[in-house]
């Protein structure tokens, strides 16, 4: 169990936290089996984490529920990495990256902020977790101010959406009048990066299905393929429609092949996930692993001599957060939410198990004020 916060190593909001030495959590007590966290996963009461000198204590006001959450905590994120190296009753591995909060106390180095900032979490390749609780302590290198312009369900729900498809903005060198192909148009990333895309003056073709087409149609798009009904090769090929590019955030060599067909021969490829479909939701072998990565250095290379060009376009969140956050509110993008649940263990299986089943229609928000 986390030990109460050291007043004498921190610079604390004491009328707030006088009363509350205890926080509410989400997390797991054992090691999960794959696939079985929404059966696992447990309500906690648990010690307000201690601070260090270069830490800050934050209240979280939203966090999300993402596959990203999933993986990272079951040890498949990256086909095999990750998850708690030890848990237990009394050492509980609580769940969730993302987070939108207020510092509520700080370590006697920490300059960058104050008690009162609006911050928001970013992720980090540590595996780092946490923000499924009411409070959170980490370092200030792993945080930012909220911008203003966004409340804190818009700010969480854009960390990981609005990073990585800005990525893929920026690595595609899109121009106007390009014809663009969003695979996977209906998640989080494929409804942030066709919105980005229409603010660039592309021309925007979206693929997802039936049950999607009315919210794909919402963010933007020129054209839906419903893929439950039409092949899209041959659809596009029939209106002899070549593409520029493609954005893929779902990930597989069958998709790629058969989205590989309908690109200009100097068009680009870009994805964030590779060869292995819906990556993270199953543990891979080292073989695999390795297979993965020279496939992607491979392709990449290749592509370079042999169009179109096939781009890994994955990008930390803490290179590209910043510009992001300008471009998103600059062209006013917007995240489409799933739904919001508050932080009780009833919503939170209900939701885990929805996105597990690959049918969420956008970001899945936790709010702690509920």
């Amino acid at each position: 169990m986390s030990k109460v916060p050291n007043m004498s190593d921190l610079t604390i909001n004491k009328k707030k936290m006088a009363t509350t030495l205890k926080m509410k959590a989400m997390g797991l007590l054992q090691k999960p089996k794959i696939a079985n966290i929404p059966n696992e996963i447990k309500e906690l009461t648990v010690s307000i984490p201690k601070i260090n000198s270069t830490e800050v204590l934050v209240k979280i006001i939203t966090s999300t529920i993402h596959v990203d959450d999933i993986a990272v905590a079951q040890g498949t994120a990256i086909g095999r990495f990750y998850g708690p190296k030890e848990v237990s009753e009394k050492k509980p591995y609580i769940m969730g990256t993302n987070f939108s909060g207020v510092i509520e106390a700080i370590g006697k180095q920490v300059s960058q902020f104050k008690i009162g900032d609006e911050v928001i979490g970013i992720p980090n390749v540590a595996g780092e977790h946490g923000s499924w609780a009411t409070y959170r302590c980490l370092d200030e290198r792993n945080i930012r101010i909220k911008p203003k312009a966004l409340s804190h369900q818009e700010a969480v729900s854009m960390i990981v959406a609005g990073c990585v498809a800005y990525g893929m903005l920026v690595s595609s060198k899109v121009k106007k009048g390009d014809h663009c192909l969003v695979l996977g148009s209906s998640g989080g990333i494929g409804s942030v990066i066709t919105q980005m895309l229409k603010s660039k003056g592309a021309i925007v073709i979206g693929l997802c299905s039936t049950r999607n087409i009315e919210m794909v149609k919402a963010n933007g798009v020129d054209y839906v393929i419903d893929y439950t009904k039409d092949n899209f090769v041959k659809k596009l090929t029939s209106q002899n429609k070549k593409i520029n590019l493609v954005f893929d955030s779902v990930g597989g060599k069958e998709l790629e092949n058969i989205a590989i067909k309908v690109l200009h021969k100097k068009g680009r490829f870009l994805t964030v996930c590779g060869p292995e479909k819906y990556i993270g939701s199953k543990k891979l072998s080292w073989r695999k692993v390795i297979h993965m990565l020279w496939y992607i250095m491979y392709r990449s290379i290749l592509s370079k001599i042999i169009g179109p060009r096939y781009i890994f376009s994955a990008k930390p969140p803490s290179t590209t957060i910043n510009d992001m956050h300008a471009f998103v509110i600059k062209n006013n993008i917007k995240v489409p939410v799933d739904r919001i649940i508050p932080l009780e263990i009833k919503k939170l299986k209900e939701a885990l198990k929805h996105l597990s089943a690959h049918k969420a229609s956008g970001r899945i928000i936790i709010d702690m004020t509920k």
